[in-house]
């Protein structure tokens, strides 16, 4: 069994990528929110977090309706696609960890987080977080 300090990678990095699409500005640029929520989704999905994956690609949706995710009936379909893939790592050139560590730490976001706390209970809370606070931007 992996200890709290000991979270596999994936399980950190989705739970990092979505405290950094709820730090970027609700206003500012939706391709950075929905760069990052691509790459929540990767990790999620990678962590077997399937839930987890498929609503940050409704979010993607809910935002940019026309988003190549679209094309997909779940976010493991999507993964499956060599197209998608090609998007994948264009979006990990992007924001690779290092960087989206680097940003949390200039957002002072909290990035023990997912050491001290179950990683996929944290993840579940930032998504809800981001789906009511997209709920009262589109109210």
């Amino acid at each position: 069994m992996t200890g709290p300090g000991n979270r596999p990678r994936s399980e950190r990095l989705a739970v990092l990528y979505l405290q950094l699409v709820g730090a970027s500005p609700r206003r500012g640029p939706t391709a950075t929110r929905v760069r990052l929520l691509l790459l929540a989704a990767l990790h999620a999905s990678e962590s077997g977090w399937t839930e987890e994956a498929d609503t940050c690609r409704e979010l993607v949706l809910s935002t940019s309706p026309h988003h190549l995710i679209g094309r997909f009936a779940t976010f493991a379909d999507a993964a499956l696609s060599d197209e998608f893939q090609a998007l994948v790592r264009q979006l990990q050139r992007q924001c690779p960890q290092e960087m989206a560590e680097h940003l949390a730490t200039r957002q002072q976001v909290d990035v023990d987080i997912a050491i001290r706390e179950p990683p996929r209970l944290v993840a579940r809370d930032l998504i809800a977080e981001l789906a009511t606070a997209l709920d009262s931007d589109n109210a």
